[in-house]
């Protein structure tokens, strides 16, 4: 189940990004399409809750037991401050600069697994995680990409310490639905996916009345909405669903593997199907190094200490 649902995971994220490159061109409300994939996600949630387990225990564990809902809650309210992080360092540093230090997320992730879930990582996976961000760095490199030379030294710094936030919130985020999921009673995925779903909604409903309200008086909230869009909505509402279903049988770390090499496809088909890449040297060397990453982290397992059982008298 943990190698379907990582498979599944880079196919759905690689179909994401080809979907989201067809809508460039439309005038769509990105707080809307994000409002609509939760609420896709919270529906297809609750549904299956009271198919699995009837309508008292989505009552007792979300409604009810709502101290807990808000707290899984968390990981709504951080990404959707690691997207806030995002915009502002992309209005104040490169492209360049942003791909490559957002990749520092690959490192959060771990060193927040061994704090907050006392993972155990062997030597050799420290060093498959630094290969792979490396890896990564190098598939999104563009050589043509220059800092803008309007950028202030000032602004440069207020973009790195932006992005580097983005890094821990999005490592943390991870990590902690990972430690709902797995230390946290007895309640099933479905019940905690739609205790997160819940919250995102919230969430999602407050950022779109704050940014968006100008937009949906004047042209209304689905406008340009065409068949892609509602596919991205599909794609992206149950993709968050094998996210954490990969959570649950995987761990956040292989995630973070899963979706690196989506990078990977997703730059190969911008090579072949939308023929706005070429393949270099750095792209070439870069998906040697994701690759050999994934080998070395999966062969080379940390080691469980043996314990010994007391003897009795």
């Amino acid at each position: 189940m943990k190698y379907i649902c990582l498979g599944v995971l880079v196919i759905q994220t690689v179909l994401n990004n080809v979907l989201v490159r067809h809508t460039r061109h439309l005038n769509v409300s990105l707080p809307v399409v994000v409002l609509c994939q939760e609420v896709l996600t919270l529906v297809s949630c609750i549904l299956i809750v009271l198919y699995n387990e009837g309508l008292d225990q989505l009552r007792r564990h979300v409604i009810k037991d709502w101290p807990t809902t808000l707290k899984v809650g968390v990981s709504s309210l951080l990404y959707v401050i690691q997207n806030q992080l995002v915009f502002i360092a992309l209005a104040n540093v490169d492209s360049a600069t942003y791909q490559i230090t957002n990749q520092l997320k690959i490192l959060t992730t771990a060193a927040f697994s061994i704090v907050l879930l006392r993972k155990s990582i062997s030597k050799q996976q420290w060093l498959s995680l630094v290969t792979l961000t490396v890896g990564v760095i190098l598939v999104q490199w563009r050589g043509d990409n220059t800092p803008t030379s309007g950028n202030s030294s000032e602004s440069s710094i207020t973009g790195l310490i932006c992005i580097l936030a983005a890094c821990v919130t999005s490592g943390f985020a991870g990590v902690f639905f990972e430690m709902m999921l797995k230390n946290t009673g007895r309640q099933s995925f479905w019940i905690r996916s739609t205790q997160l779903a819940l919250c995102a909604c919230i969430v999602a409903i407050v950022n779109l009345l704050i940014t968006e309200r100008t937009f949906i008086a004047t042209r209304g909230p689905f406008h340009d909405f065409q068949p892609v869009v509602y596919a991205v909505i599909f794609s992206m509402g149950y993709g968050g669903l094998v996210i954490g279903l990969v959570v649950k049988y995987a761990d956040s770390i292989l995630k973070v593997f899963a979706t690196s090499i989506s990078i990977i496809l997703s730059s190969l088909a911008g090579i072949l199907y939308f023929a706005e890449l070429t393949f270099t040297l750095n792209f070439g060397v870069g998906l040697v190094l994701v690759l050999t990453s994934t080998f070395i982290y999966s062969a080379y397992p940390a080691k469980t200490p043996t314990t010994t059982t007391p003897s009795t008298v």
